[in-house]
């Protein structure tokens, strides 16, 4: 790897704060105007082609029990009836649009440039957020000032829990041990650390969060679950070039793993360990893995098969 400085992250002049002109929008912000409420938070989720999936996450964040909350859905062009679904919301959303993009990475940029609140939260348009926890992170970012607010995140495989997993952001420096979906982040701290970089194409919350540790940014990391994942995206179809990304965000802001041999060692051991996990739950051996996640994991990881 090389030590060359990589380009700059794009930042909130790069994006406009409004829709532009001819993009398909709608929302209360377009409908009230002026007369739309101010927020202090906002959720930004991008979307396409999720029409299956996009209700649930919707109704989580309007089940929120916090006035000042906003919601901000960035669609690449969808084909599936995902465009007339944010139609039929309504002002539920503050504000949605539609058009093509260049990433996950763009349309997250877009849409923390369009959120209005003091804090923001990114939730994917297959994920959900666990009641209360808009709430929780907003006391949290009041009493401690903090940068980033985390927390637990539960995974599922189809209807089934799995396992909840705590976020631990002083592990960064070795792994991706923060849930991002659980995130919360200070808009000033998008304005003075950039934004999401458009070549990391699954690693980029990764990329972003260890950026701010480095930088001295200040994390809190709550012990409540506050989203749930569902298994079966695109990160987990291309974990293996996911790892790829994360050991480049790692040489990139780590001098020691800046170097050829830091790199391909760091993703020969994730590949493996990636597998050797993936066999086991092939091979109906999941109680293995929970033994390492109980002994083992440098995270927290508890075994929610059984939950109600």
């Amino acid at each position: 790897m090389s030590r060359r400085p990589p380009c700059a992250p794009p930042t909130l002049a790069d994006y406009p704060g409004e829709p532009p002109a001819g993009v398909t929008a709608g929302g209360a912000r377009l409908s009230r105007g002026a007369h739309a409420r101010a927020p202090r938070i906002s959720i930004v989720t991008a979307v396409r082609n999720g029409a299956g999936t996009l209700g649930r996450t919707l109704a989580s964040v309007k089940s929120q029990q916090i006035a000042e909350l906003e919601h901000v859905v960035v669609d690449g062009a969808s084909t599936d009836g995902t465009v007339e679904a944010l139609r039929a919301c309504g002002d539920d959303i503050a504000l949605w649009l539609s058009e093509p993009d260049r990433g996950i990475s763009d349309a997250f940029n877009k849409g923390i440039a369009l959120a209005r609140g003091e804090v923001v939260g990114i939730l994917n348009s297959d994920d959900w957020y666990e009641p209360g926890a808009v709430a929780a992170v907003a006391r949290a970012m009041r009493e401690s000032g903090a940068d980033v607010v985390c927390g637990g995140l539960q995974y599922w495989e189809g209807g089934r829990r799995t396992y909840l997993a705590s976020s631990d952001p002083r592990l960064l420096p070795r792994a991706m041990h923060v849930g991002h979906p659980t995130v919360f982040v200070r808009r000033d701290a998008y304005a003075r650390l950039g934004l999401f970089r458009l070549d990391f194409k699954l690693a980029m919350d990764y990329e972003w969060l260890l950026r701010a540790h480095t930088a001295g940014a200040s994390f809190i990391a709550l012990e409540r679950c506050i989203a749930h994942k569902q298994a079966g995206g695109v990160g987990d179809r291309r974990w293996r070039d996911g790892q790829r990304e994360v050991a480049r965000a790692r040489a990139m802001h780590i001098p020691s793993a800046d170097s050829a041999l830091a790199y391909h060692a760091y993703v020969a051991r994730n590949v493996v360990k990636g597998v050797a996990r993936r066999t086991l739950d092939a091979l109906g051996l999941g109680a293995v893995r929970r033994l390492y996640h109980r002994w083992f994991s440098p995270v927290k990881v508890a075994d929610r098969r059984r939950a109600p």
